[in-house]
């Protein structure tokens, strides 16, 4: 038999008996994800850890690097990692230092190889913020006969996605066809199963954000949802698409459609120029939790609806949605059609973005200060999002007055 021993660093740990098998020990380990140890077998396990660019696993990811989340709730969020050890030995008590000896043929992690996976890529790639923890349950003295029995049961709870669902139903199908055109091609993950840099929710979160219907410039709210509960715009776009199937063009979010490439390219032109525009005013992006920086296994961060240059950076989704939903401005709704279109066109909205850019770096960088470094509290902090919108709101209110005033004035020289 062949076995390893690896050490495992606990901030907490406790240890009690199986209530029926009297040789079955379960221990609960709450380890400090940085120090979580590396290639721990999985031969116990009934899904090996492949998969890891499907979209699951990068929210996964998101959230243990902060990104998404509160630093400090990996572990509250996170159903943890369960493995089979031969044994569990206390080697310091002081500093709850435990030796687990594993089977390599037959134990290991038995659930949650894909989150252990994901702590040991971000561990590499020093992305891991010291807060975050992870829950792990280890079981000693399970019987060979038994593994496979706990195997099955700790791998069959998992509930098909609903953009599976919805996929089935066709309830994406004329988001599809926005996004049909070649340069598109394979950039979109229509159900759990697909592998792609981004996926449905993407889409429909970017029509949320300059989602003028429910969230009209002068009412005061924020599609802050768009960021902080993807599930909430998914189940909107399938009520709305079902309470419409019959006539899409009543549909809130079919009438945004027109917006939905020049969207994609906007937030491009945001993320891919946000560090620089920092830098170019004198500011000092350095290790600016807001950016994030492309790992060695990545290399660079392409932006594809834009067409830009790759880089090494680009600023995190938490950060840029804020800046994204302030161009609500600059969005109107037809008043025959009821669709909606760029006023002035996405070539207005474009030069918009060159020249305020800078006033909403600065104002992002400075609410890093005020509100928090994290872009998941940027994300989701009301007032940061009301503070970009009005920046844009007088603006554009300033262009039009002074349009107005031009108007006047050549009235009067004829």
């Amino acid at each position: 038999m062949s076995k390893t021993t690896y050490r495992f660093r606990a901030y907490e740990a406790r240890k009690v008996s199986h209530p029926i098998l009297g040789g079955v020990e379960k221990y609960w380990l709450t380890v400090r994800a940085a120090d979580f140890p590396t290639n721990i077998g999985t031969a116990a396990n009934a899904r090996d850890p492949i998969g890891l660019n499907r979209r699951v696993c990068r929210d996964v990811r998101d959230s243990l690097e902060g990104k998404t989340s509160k630093l400090g709730t990996f572990d509250l969020m996170n159903k943890g990692i369960t493995v089979l050890a031969l044994d569990v030995k206390l080697v310091d008590k002081d500093q709850k230092l435990f030796d687990v000896t594993i089977d390599d043929q037959k134990g290991g992690i038995v659930d949650g190889a894909h989150t252990a996976k994901i702590i040991e890529q971000s561990n590499e790639e020093d992305t891991t913020p010291e807060e975050q923890h992870v829950e792990v349950y280890i079981r000693t003295g399970i019987e060979d006969d038994v593994i496979t029995d706990i195997a099955r049961g700790l791998n069959t709870a998992i509930q098909v996605a609903p953009k599976s669902i919805y996929n089935i139903d066709g309830v994406f199908d004329w988001l599809k066809e926005e996004v049909s055109a070649p340069r598109y091609h394979g950039l979109f993950a229509w159900k759990e199963t697909d592998a792609s840099e981004y996926d449905v929710r993407d889409l429909i979160g970017i029509l949320e954000l300059l989602n003028v219907v429910d969230y009209p410039n002068g009412g005061g709210r924020h599609p802050i949802s768009a960021y902080e509960k993807w599930s909430t715009p998914l189940e909107k776009f399938a009520g709305d698409f079902e309470e419409n199937r019959k006539n899409l063009r009543n549909s809130k979010y079919y009438r945004l459609r027109k917006l939905l490439r020049d969207g994609l390219a906007l937030y491009d032109y945001i993320r891919r120029q946000f560090r620089d525009i920092h830098n170019q005013a004198g500011g000092r992006a350095g290790k600016m939790n807001i950016v994030e920086e492309a790992g060695p296994r990545r290399g660079a961060f392409t932006f594809p609806f834009a067409g830009l240059d790759p880089s090494p950076y680009r600023l995190t989704k938490g950060a840029t949605y804020p800046i994204l939903g302030a161009f609500r401005n600059y969005v109107d709704l037809d008043q025959k059609t009821g669709e909606a279109t760029w006023r002035g066109g996405f070539s207005l909205v474009l030069r918009v973005w060159e020249e305020a850019a800078p006033e909403l770096v600065e104002e992002t960088f400075n609410a890093t200060s005020e509100i928090g470094r994290m872009p998941d509290q940027l994300g989701k902090n009301r007032k940061h999002w009301d503070n970009l919108h009005m920046k844009l709101q007088l603006r554009f209110l300033r262009a039009q007055l002074e349009a107005q005033q031009a108007e006047r004035g050549g009235g009067r020289k004829r």
